[in-house]
């Protein structure tokens, strides 16, 4: 055999090698990323709630977040991106965000750090570049983030408001405001309506924890200073004439809500409850719809609000309305790559898509984009209470210089209507436990929670009344208040309505500003089994016919009501009308029962009858639920 043909052959063996090595290392390799996963960008997007309604078996802004993982979206680098949204209220995202990216610190240790952050309006985002002193969300183009756009109005029922002279006549701020003025309130309107109620009421939701009561809030600013929002000074928020406006406004308040569940249940339960709603369209609509959260009047638990029965509609303040844009912020922290930005960029621009501006629509929203409200999608319309054709002037609180929205939100507590409240709280034998410690914890938790310009007294009871802390400024009742906490006992039996009496009298004769909210909060998980004092000594009570009741001791031992005529009336008949005690001020009883024992009916009672809430809660809620109730005030 030549050498030229040993050569070849072996030259011919060497390819054949290698070749065959390459099949089994392309091979090999095949079978290694079958098995390892695919490269994935994720992007976590924190949404408000009202973008997180319920529909087709997932939350809105979830369900689109699946279809478009479904839809395979990649990076420039072929990189498949998945998105994950997560609800977060607005100010809770705020707080939280603000402290990982100055501490490094999650205020909820459950929630990955977000790519995305959608707070319903985006002055939140505004506070919180003015407190990391840089620009962790860039707000400089917000219109082409928002993914889905709202006004805040002035909701009323309809015959309300065509008495004002609506809608042929332009309604605001300054009229509602002019009516609580007038001593004679509804009574200088003839076409008004006695089951109305002669004082108007407004529904307000605390601005330090509320979107709509934040925007609200800083919107008064604006319109007492006859500045738009970007043109504010901090000057402007310290004029005496200012801030007079901002506090006759909240003059017209009865208590804060801590919540739109709970605005909601005013509006649910009608015009005895509230007049003036301050909420945005799509809020209206669902109540419409029957998609709102409330507390259900009758338990007191939480539900979904049937469809509202009596037409309401959206008065466009002529002031102005509040704009909320719902941006898609990408947040500029240590944690979001370039690739995440490219990934964040790619879900809004789908947001953004007409198909996915048509389900916001369908929600209750007006279009993020430009697509028309003529669109079949929509629900703005008068159907629903709404006009597409308002609002004329629209105030975007977003736009105002941060220290300005920081000298706001440190004006609240000058500016609100103070309160003075007794808290009632239940130690009798069956709070043994857990319930006594979340009570313990709960009082603390109030006290450090609530306004600091309130005046608080604490009242205990079991057999008899017990113990009692004076009611004081805070600053004087709160170390008193947690050292008689610390202290309490159970045991004895529940004389309820004897020591909702001593909350009533201490809470009437403090000494404190005469326009403070007054008022009372129970905390109880029984039945009142002893004392002197009956329920309708508290409180004068009618039949949902509005019939008298003339005899009622309370729902203890299955008693029953019974009307003047001699009807008797079934416990979830029974209306709370007035307080019966005469009392110098207004005093307003709120209701907290703690599980399945707590006399329910008896709360909503009480607080119907003075305009308050009552709510029930499970033992190891409770803490967390009076720590709400201390935004009443």
């Amino acid at each position: 055999m030549s050498e030229s043909n040993v050569t070849r052959k072996g030259l011919l063996s060497l390819i054949a090698a290698v070749w065959g090595s390459g099949v089994v290392i392309f091979l090999l390799a095949k079978i290694i990323w079958a098995g390892s996963p695919e490269p994935v960008v994720q992007v976590v997007h924190w949404s408000n709630g009202h973008l997180m309604r319920t529909g087709s078996g997932l939350r809105l802004l979830e369900q689109m977040a699946a279809e478009f993982n479904k839809a395979g979206y990649r990076t420039d680098s072929g990189k498949l991106i998945s998105v994950k949204v997560l609800y977060y209220g607005s100010w809770e995202l705020a707080a939280d965000l603000l402290s990982r990216v100055t501490r490094g610190v999650p205020v909820d240790r459950n929630l990955p750090n977000p790519t995305i952050v959608t707070p319903s309006a985006s002055h939140w985002l505004v506070t919180v570049n003015q407190a990391a002193g840089r620009t962790v969300v860039d707000l400089t183009n917000t219109d082409k983030q928002s993914i889905a756009r709202t006004y805040i109005g002035i909701v009323t029922y309809r015959d309300m408001a065509e008495c004002l002279g609506w809608p042929q006549k332009e309604i605001g701020y300054s009229d509602i405001i002019a009516l609580r003025d007038d001593p004679r309130g509804w009574a200088s309107y003839p076409c008004a309506k006695a089951e109305w109620g002669q004082r108007p009421l407004v529904v307000y939701t605390d601005p330090t924890t509320s979107d709509t009561g934040r925007s609200v809030l800083f919107s008064l600013y604006s319109i007492a200073a006859g500045k738009r929002p970007e043109q504010l000074t901090v000057a402007d928020v310290k004029r005496p004439e200012v801030v007079g406006y901002v506090k006759g406004f909240q003059s017209l308040i009865d208590h804060y809500m801590i919540a739109t569940r709970v605005a909601n249940t005013k509006a649910y339960q009608g015009p005895r409850f509230g007049h003036f709603f301050l909420m945005p369209e799509d809020n209206l609509i669902h109540l419409y719809d029957g998609t709102e959260p409330y507390y259900d009047p009758i338990t007191g638990q939480k539900g979904t609000a049937p469809p509202i029965q009596r037409p309401m509609v959206m008065i466009y303040p002529k002031e102005g309305s509040m704009a909320r844009d719902n941006g898609a912020f990408t947040v500029d922290a240590l944690w979001v790559s370039e690739e995440q930005k490219e990934a964040a960029d790619e879900w809004v621009a789908f947001l953004r898509k007409d198909e996915q501006q048509r389900s916001f629509m369908a929600a209750g929203f007006r279009p993020g984009t430009s697509l028309s409200l003529s669109d079949p999608a929509s629900k703005i319309d008068g159907k629903q209470g709404l006009d597409p054709t308002k609002p004329k002037v629209v105030i975007s609180p977003e736009r105002m210089d941060p220290a300005v929205a920081m000298a706001i939100d440190q004006s609240w507590g000058e500016v609100k209507r103070p309160g003075i409240v007794t808290l009632v709280v239940d130690t009798s034998g069956s709070m043994a436990g857990e319930k006594l410690q979340q009570a313990k914890d709960g009082l603390i938790r109030f006290t450090d929670n609530t306004a600091k310009n309130n005046r608080v007294g604490l009242v205990t009871f079991s057999d008899a009344v017990s113990a009692r802390v004076p009611v004081a400024p805070l600053a004087e009742s709160r170390f008193a208040i947690a050292d008689a906490a610390r202290k309490l006992q159970s045991g004895g039996q529940t004389a309820l309505f004897d020591a909702v009496k001593a909350g009533i009298e201490m809470t009437d004769a403090a000494a404190g500003d005469e326009n403070a909210i007054r008022a009372v909060v129970v905390l109880t998980d029984g039945r009142a089994n002893r004392g002197e004092t009956r329920l309708d000594g508290l409180v004068e009570m009618m039949s949902r016919n509005e019939k008298p009741i003339g005899e009622f001791r309370g729902f203890e031992n299955d008693s029953v009501a019974v009307e003047y005529a001699g009807q008797r009336v079934g416990r979830q008949d029974v209306v709370g009308a007035k307080l019966a005690l005469k009392t110098r001020h207004p005093i307003q009883i709120f209701f907290i029962g703690i599980g399945k024992d707590a006399d329910m009916q008896v709360g909503r009672v009480l607080a119907e009858a003075t305009g308050a809430e009552s709510q029930g809660t499970a033992e190891k809620d409770l803490a967390a639920v009076l720590e709400e109730f201390s935004k009443y005030f």
